[in-house]
């Protein structure tokens, strides 16, 4: 091999490594829903180029889309476990219409290489009252890249390739690569190229000609490596005839020579003569050997020209942003405050000269953080807060051929069962309408805490009270007169550290004793040294005590000019990853007979995202029959620890 088929092969794996892609496989329990179900998935996340499972990204965004409309459902994030395994539950509404719906699953990374590369995933939902045919949708097959220089064909075992255009003279590199291959070999005249199959793994390559001069890329084409590797998976059942009986199933992964197969892999079992399954989409295996690596721009490679990155590999949630002063003014050293109210979590950072800052949280979806800029005196006067938006991706749904399926009628009595008869020892009643009692108001301060002392809206002191000062001595909050003659808001021994009105800080005293009491919607004041109150950013004084902070708020239109929102403070409620939920499979043990009476109808009988093989290529699968259930689908998702997919399916009696 010369230098320069060296240098070739170089180039390619030093872009391969600095530029690492992925791919994303959703396997769900079942292909179709009812409303008010959940779905249980697992996203295999994958390396491009070697098919190997990675959590290079620690985070997995998936989002369900209603095909028809072409909306947004819900998105949500999951976080990978320990074993690096992305996997939770979906829950789907009970006011959605039956239809076709499609998962889309991404990281942040993969978002620098377009939506093409997203995995979508269609699933089917009926209602109640909906369709009871199950409507398959099947994404067309990828445009295979063809070259008019370039001829490429399969014959007997072999590849063959011929440059049409090239002289008895020229001596090219051919490099195959793909599909988790890399292969170079010379070129010389117009001669045709014999690559043995056998070399080569399956899935779509691309065959392109170099001139190893100046490395310029002459033809290239697509081809796609039909797979040969035979999995194989045996079962060794024990099972006992009757209704909520013990099933107990050893599965045996092996390939076609006997060696066995170590993973991780998602399996889930379902009741064959309710669930049948859809033949027309893709299974992983399938998946892997019929779609693109990535992008993988040769000519780019080649030069070792590397693209800029937008999004980073996402190994952790944080929130970024900017601290810095109104009209041009510049601020010297300024202060963020992070607060969590609901955790009790404060934190002041200095952020020095620079203005940006970017806090690591490690946060669950639904958790909201409290922000703030100051000075460094703690001021927060000529200070704006500019927080970075996170902004998702725009998904391009891809168009279906839809086929009618399977009869869901046997599938929707069954799940209206199971639904009526829920495993939380839940029954379903009508809705009904609460009388008789009153709802504590909620608080309206921007953390949403409970003040220990309130005036509620309506309460008669705010309508009877002359003047704002006699309204504030209602709650024990008194004025006094300062050495420059203004009245403040705080008597002798009593400080009040911050005043908001509509939840605007406020540092006029006066103004805020110049509101007419009748304008005023409620009161809301944490007294002095009360533990919550480091939360809205006052300080403890020299003598260790907290001041009070005070929360008017206003009646609709009768605000005092135009306020703004204040600029040095956000409120903020991020997507957080969702708690890894497991599903959950009934027991009936012999000793104990109060579950069995209980109807028990499902269609899902069992489902583990993570089922780990032995050094034998082992694992054992253990559920308990429902009462309906007589044969079941076993389904086995997922790819070895060596990058190989499998995909299985077999019928349990």
């Amino acid at each position: 091999m010369d230098n320069d088929s060296i240098s070739v092969m170089s180039h390619l794996l030093d872009y391969c490594s600095k530029v690492p892609q992925e791919r994303i496989y959703l396997h769900t329990d079942r292909p179709y829903y009812m409303v008010g179900d959940t779905i249980w998935f697992r996203a295999h996340l994958l390396d491009a180029a070697t098919r190997i499972p990675v959590s290079r990204s620690r985070y997995v965004y998936v989002e369900l889309y209603d095909q028809r409309a072409d909306t947004l459902v819900q998105r949500m994030k999951v976080r990978c476990d320990s074993n690096g395994v992305f996997a939770n539950a979906m829950f789907l509404s009970k006011t959605m219409t039956s239809g076709s719906y499609t998962m889309v699953a991404y990281t942040q990374w993969m978002r620098n290489f377009g939506s093409d590369y997203f995995c979508y995933k269609p699933i089917y939902v009926t209602a109640k009252t909906g369709d009871d045919r199950y409507v398959s949708c099947v994404e067309a097959p990828i445009a295979l890249q063809s070259s008019p220089l370039l001829e490429v064909k399969q014959r007997k075992g072999q590849l063959l390739i011929r440059m049409s255009d090239a002289s008895e003279s020229d001596t090219l590199t051919c490099v195959i690569y793909g599909g988790g291959n890399l292969v170079e070999t010379p070129y010389v005249g117009s001669r045709v190229l014999r690559i043995g199959m056998g070399r080569l793994r399956p899935g779509v390559v691309t065959v392109a000609m170099i001139r190893p001069q100046d490395k310029l890329v002459l033809a290239s084409c697509e081809t796609q490596i039909a797979s040969r590797d035979s999995i194989c998976v045996s079962m060794k059942s024990q099972m006992t005839e009757g209704k909520k009986m013990p099933i107990a199933s050893t599965l045996t992964l092996t390939d076609q020579e006997g060696r066995p197969l170590k993973g991780t892999f998602s399996v889930s079992v379902t009741d064959y003569d309710v669930v049948k399954p859809d033949t027309l989409q893709p299974t992983l295996s399938q998946w892997a050997v019929s779609r693109r690596d990535g992008v993988y721009p040769l000519a780019d490679m080649l030069r070792g020209r590397y693209p800029q990155m937008t999004y980073p590999i996402e190994t952790e949630q944080r929130i970024t942003g900017r601290v810095k002063g109104t009209l041009k003014s510049k601020l010297k050293n300024p202060h963020l405050l992070l607060v969590n109210p609901a955790e009790g979590v404060r934190h002041e950072f200095e952020l020095g000269d620079s203005s940006r800052f970017s806090l690591t949280v490690d946060s669950p979806e639904g958790t909201t953080w409290l922000l703030e800029g100051t000075k460094k005196s703690g001021s927060t006067e000529m200070v704006e807060l500019q927080v970075d938006k996170q902004i998702p991706p725009t998904v391009r749904l891809p168009h279906y051929a839809c086929q009618m399926g399977n009869d869901l009628s046997v599938y929707v009595k069954q799940s209206n069962q199971q639904q009526m008869y829920a495993w939380n020892g839940v029954v379903e009643l009508p809705e009904f309408e609460k009388k008789g009692s009153k709802k504590k108001p909620k608080s309206m301060n921007y953390g949403q805490l409970e003040a220990p002392r309130n005036l509620y809206p309506n309460d008669p002191r705010i309508e009877h009270a002359a003047s704002m000062e006699t309204l504030l001595s209602q709650l024990g909050i008194y004025c006094s007169v300062g050495e420059d003659g203004h009245k403040r808001i705080g008597g002798v021994g009593q400080i009040v550290g911050k005043k908001y009105v509509d939840n605007v800080a406020e540092t006029d005293d006066e103004e805020i004793l110049a509101i007419w009491p009748q304008n005023v919607r409620s009161i809301e004041y944490f007294t002095m040294n009360h533990p919550q109150n480091t939360m809205y950013g006052v300080r403890a004084d020299i003598r260790g005590r907290i001041p009070g902070v005070l929360f008017i708020f206003l009646k609709d239109g009768s605000e005092i000019g135009k306020r703004k929102h204040l600029l040095s403070m956000a409120r903020i409620s991020p997507l957080g990853y969702r708690y890894n939920m497991e599903f959950y499979s009934p027991q009936y043990p012999k000793t104990d007979k109060s579950d069995y009476t209980r109807p028990d109808y499902r269609t899902t009988l069992y489902w583990n995202p993570s089922l780990q093989t032995d050094d034998a290529g082992e694992a054992i699968v253990r559920f308990y029959s429902s009462d309906s259930s007589k044969r079941y689908l076993v389904t086995i998702e997922g790819a070895t620890e060596d990058g190989r997919p499998v995909s299985w399916q077999g019928l349990l009696r």
